[in-house]
C-alpha cells in the first residue's frame, strides 16, 4: 500500500529522498493486514481436541499479536522523531491562520488532518500504549539480547549460539505477546494510518518553504527544537524504528521455531539487527534547532 498520489499542483520531495521510510511504511500496513487476517483465521478454525495447558512461550494466537507489535514499534520511535506532533502543531498554526503563505493544494490536506484530529489518538493516548507494550527498560534489554543473537549468527552459529537464539526469540516474544492486546492493536492501525497522511503534506515543499527549511527531517526537528531534537536525532530514530520492524516482523515468524536459522547471507535481517544495536549505542547529543515558525 502506497500513499495516494498528490494533486498535480503539490510540489513534494522527490520520491526517491523518502523511499525507505514509506517502503517501511508499507510494511507496516501489510503486517496489520496480515495479522488481520490470522486472527480471523485462528477465530473460525479453533484447533479441534487441543490441549488445555497453562499459558506459557507465545502460542499461534500470540503470533497475531506479534505481527503487530512490529509497526507499533515503528510507530514509537517515529512518535519519539516528532513526526505525528509536528504534523499535529503545523495543522493547528495552518486553522489559527498563522500560516500566510499560500500552500497550494497541500493546504486541503492539512485542513482534512485538522477536522479529523478528534477521531484520532491524541499525544497522552499515544504515549500510554506505547510505555505499556514498549516497557522501558525491559525491551531494550531484550531486544538487545535478541539482535545481538541474531548478529552472531552472521560468521554461521554453533549450537550453543542457536540456543541464545531460540532463548532470546522465546524471552521477547512472550513480553510482547503478554501486552499486545486488541486496543494496542488497533492503536497501531490508527497511528500508522495517520503518519501516512501526516506525510501527505509534510513532504510539501512548499510547506516546508513556508518554515525556511528544506527537507522533511528539518522541519520535524525545528518543530521539536524545545524538545533538544535536531535533524540528526529525528533520523537516528527513524533509521532505528525502521531496523527494529524488520527484526521484529522476522521474531513473529519465527519465535516458535525449535532451533531457529538465520542464514549467514540473510543481510537484510543481519543488518537491521546490527543497525538497531549501533543506534542505541550512538544516541548523538542532539543539538539546538530554531522554534516553528512561519518564513516572513
Amino acid at each position: 500500500m502506497r500513499l495516494a498520489p498528490p494533486p498535480p499542483d503539490i510540489v513534494i520531495a522527490p520520491r526517491h529522498e523518502h523511499e525507505p521510510l514509506l517502503r517501511a511504511l508499507a510494511l507496516s500496513l501489510s503486517a496489520l493486514e496480515r495479522q488481520s487476517a490470522l486472527v480471523i483465521a485462528l477465530s473460525a478454525d479453533p484447533l479441534e481436541g487441543a490441549i488445555d495447558l497453562p499459558p506459557g512461550a507465545p502460542n499461534a494466537m500470540d503470533r497475531a499479536q506479534l505481527q503487530a507489535a512490529a509497526p507499533l514499534y515503528f510507530a514509537a520511535e517515529l512518535e519519539a522523531a516528532g513526526l505525528l506532533p509536528t504534523a499535529e502543531q503545523i495543522a493547528g498554526l495552518f486553522a489559527s491562520g498563522a500560516i500566510s503563505q499560500p500552500l497550494g493544494p497541500g493546504a486541503q490536506l492539512i485542513n482534512g488532518f485538522w477536522r479529523a484530529r478528534r477521531e484520532r489518538l491524541d499525544a497522552n493516548e499515544r504515549q500510554a500504549i506505547f510505555a505499556r507494550v514498549i516497557e522501558t527498560p525491559y525491551f531494550e534489554r531484550l531486544m538487545a539480547g535478541l539482535c545481538e543473537a541474531i548478529v552472531a549468527q552472521a560468521d554461521g552459529g554453533d549450537l550453543r549460539e542457536r540456543v541464545a537464539l531460540e532463548t532470546a526469540c522465546g524471552a521477547l516474544g512472550e513480553f510482547l505477546a503478554l501486552r499486545m492486546d486488541p486496543m494496542a492493536t488497533l492503536a497501531a492501525r490508527d497511528i500508522v494510518a495517520n503518519i501516512n497522511l501526516a506525510l501527505g503534506f509534510l513532504r510539501d515543499r512548499m510547506l516546508q518553504a513556508a518554515f525556511g527549511v528544506n527537507s522533511l527531517w528539518q522541519l520535524v526537528a525545528v518543530a521539536g527544537s524545545q524538545q533538544g531534537q535536531s535533524a540528526s536525532g529525528v533520523q537516528r530514530h527513524v533509521d532505528q524504528g525502521r531496523a527494529g520492524q524488520t527484526v521484529l516482523l522476522w521474531l513473529a515468524e519465527h519465535y516458535a521455531d525449535a532451533a531457529p536459522q538465520i542464514a549467514a547471507d540473510d543481510y537484510e535481517l543481519i543488518g537491521a539487527a546490527q543497525r538497531w544495536l549501533s543506534g542505541r549505542a550512538a544516541a548523538p547529543a542532539a543539538a539546538a534547532a530554531p522554534a516553528l515558525s512561519a518564513a516572513a
